[in-house]
């Protein structure tokens, strides 16, 4: 009762300690929703979402970076940046909606409500402020041995257990992605050989080897030896004689380990297949296969589907699967004496496997055995948009393989490579871009946080020209999609086009539609088409009409069903009369001629004029197909 009253006066002074505690200001992350407001420019205001760089894209200011700033101090920085355009500016930023991903703490073990909790906005978090928001610690929690793991990789052990004594510091303080690790004040011990109750048992933390071997009913035969193995390593071994006659130091126990109390020799007995230590053993005592697979380091506590196999005289004697749902028959099984010269062959039947890097739900995976990469990435949810395909490693028992994804779609089925247990899959996030079509100079490019569309095409160059790039659809592809932007402007104009990019993302600048002027025009040759462009246009386009250039004697060329049609257009009538039927609109490969003024021309002229631009357009479609 005295105990209970003091933890509760306790709790109240840290309570009390951390709601005087002084309050620390936000500082935004990527994703936060902000309020800009630039006083008397509401063109300059409005709500901006900070993206995963880090930075905000504003008007007139560009890119400026918002994460781990106050909105005090952000709104400082664009009130810096808005001097070299206004007089004076008064700016006020405002929180809106903050991300609670950036800010939250994870929370397991031995905890009522294990999982990630986002942190609050006021005031410090302790450790144990971020367990009670895990609901608190469970019954059989270890509270002086605490671990919490730091994003810098740093690793704290605190003992709790002096908030009852008064301690007001809750353990130091959490920040944004720690893990807090409150880990059982119990473990369990396997204990197999020479004693009434053999198989798993859960004893206390600091429990005894002698308290585990009274928990398992004692040692039947005094001549036993007892051996401690950990990982399928042997960590002590010892006569039962002496070990209660305390000749032998406190040896501290770990959960996992294995107690083998063995009395007679048993030798030549081989382990293969999903253990850690496979190999021969010469073992001391009554040896079950249940104490052998221990020994040999098989994941017995994993609840992992494995099947074990005993052969004996080259004969198969036994066949047990051992998973979550093994069940007393099996046990039963396990529980079978060894003998001399026999073979117990662990085989998985599922492959574990991690998966890291730019795929949706990277982790460990756990795959029916001849599973393949391409399955493995179908768990995980797919690939992210800025996966790069051509350079996925598997890392297999220190061998380093390299795989091209890319190919997989042109039919290169070795790149789907069959899994193996214990494979490490890393796919890369792209650092790079790629730019292609109408630009000077198509290639990859090196990324940049702060990268824009326009930076990107001038890193190629920029176009070839405005008249063969088609600047108001360029497109965007990120992944398995793709979005369209119009760059007209931004280069015609000058204006500023911030349009964002991210790592993998490939630009194509596509062509014109063209057609092909021909004749007493200043520029031949083929010229872009868009939508609405008329005969007058694209001579316009071409740089206009030469001084000689006869306008009532222009030839339309235009390929219908493979066949070319002739059309014969009067352009002076259009200019001077308004005839909108004597310049019609142009499709792409369309062929455009302008003759010259000649004396005597005639039927002949007309004929080698239409001729010749049959032969032209004819070329064109059949080279354009």
């Amino acid at each position: 009762m005295v105990s209970r009253w003091f933890l509760t006066v306790a709790l109240m002074g840290l309570l009390t300690a951390l709601g005087t505690a002084q309050t620390e200001p936000y500082k935004l992350n990527p994703g936060d929703q902000i309020h800009i407001l630039v006083v008397d420019e509401p063109d300059l205001s409005g709500e901006v979402t900070i993206g995963p760089d880090g930075f905000i894209r504003l008007p007139l200011i560009g890119s400026l970076q918002a994460t781990g700033l106050t909105v005090d101090e952000l709104a400082a920085q664009i009130e810096k940046a808005l001097r070299q355009y206004i007089r004076e500016p008064k700016v006020i930023v405002n929180l809106k909606q903050f991300t609670p991903l950036a800010r939250r703490v994870y929370v397991m073990g031995a905890v009522k409500a294990p999982g990630a909790y986002p942190l609050p906005l006021a005031g410090p978090t302790t450790v144990f402020d971020a367990i009670m928001l895990a609901g608190g610690f469970t019954e059989n929690a270890d509270w002086e041995r605490v671990r919490v793991f730091r994003r810098d990789g740093q690793m704290q052990t605190v003992n709790l257990r002096n908030v009852q004594a008064g301690d007001l510091t809750g353990g130091g303080i959490v920040q944004p992605g720690d893990v807090v690790w409150v880990p059982p004040a119990y473990i369990q011990i396997t204990i197999v050989g020479a004693v009434p109750k053999s198989g798993a048992i859960v004893v206390p933390t600091r429990a005894t080897l002698l308290d585990v071997l009274g928990t398992a009913g004692g040692v039947t035969d005094p001549s036993a030896t007892v051996r401690i193995f950990r990982s399928g390593v042997e960590m002590l071994s010892v006569p039962w004689t002496k070990l209660v006659a305390g000749e032998i130091p406190s040896f501290p126990l770990q959960e996992g380990d294995t107690i083998l109390v063995s009395v007679k020799d048993v030798s030549g007995v081989v382990v293969t297949g999903m253990v850690q230590r496979p190999g021969m053993f010469n073992l001391v005592g009554k040896v079950t296969l249940l104490g052998v697979l221990a020994m040999a380091g098989a994941p017995l506590t994993e609840g992992r589907p494995m099947r074990v196999r005993v052969l004996r005289q080259g004969q198969e004697i036994l066949q047990v699967r051992l998973d979550t749902a093994t069940n007393a028959p099996a046990m039963n099984e396990l529980a079978m004496e060894l003998q001399s010269g026999d073979i117990v062959a662990v085989e998985p039947l599922t492959v574990r496997v991690t998966l890291l890097g730019a795929v949706q739900k990277p982790g460990a995976y756990e795959l029916p055995i001849n599973s393949r990469i391409m399955d493995l990435l179908a768990q995980a949810g797919g690939l992210q948009p800025n996966a790069n395909l051509f350079n996925v490693s598997v890392n297999r028992k220190g061998e380093v393989l390299t795989l091209n994804l890319a190919r997989l779609w042109e039919g290169e089925m070795e790149q789907n490579l069959e899994l193996q247990d214990g494979d490490l899959v890393l796919v890369p996030a792209s650092q790079r871009i790629w730019v292609t079509g109408a630009v000077q100079r198509p290639g990859s490019f090196d990324y940049r946080p702060d990268m824009t569309v326009l930076d990107a095409i001038s890193l190629a160059g920029g176009p070839r020209s405005l008249e063969e790039a088609d600047l108001s659809a360029v497109r965007i592809v990120s992944g398995d999609t793709a979005r369209t932007v119009n760059l007209e402007a931004a280069f015609r104009t000058g204006a500023v086009s911030v349009e964002p990019i991210r790592p993998g993302d490939i630009l194509i600048v596509p062509e014109r539609a063209k057609a092909y002027v021909f004749g007493a025009v200043a520029r031949p040759g083929a010229i872009g088409v868009r939508t609405g462009d008329t005969v007058l246009t694209l001579i316009s386009n071409a740089g206009g009409p030469l001084p000689d250039a006869n306008l009532s004697d222009v030839v339309l060329v235009r390929i219908v069903k493979e066949k070319p049609t002739v059309t014969k257009l009067n352009l002076a009538e259009a200019i001077q009369k308004g005839r909108l039927d004597q310049s019609p609109p142009v499709q792409p490969g369309d062929v455009l001629y302008v003759g010259r003024k000649r004396r005597g021309s005639g039927w002949e002229d007309f004929a080698r004029i239409i001729g010749l631009a049959n032969s032209v357009a004819l070329l064109t479609y059949y080279l354009g197909r």
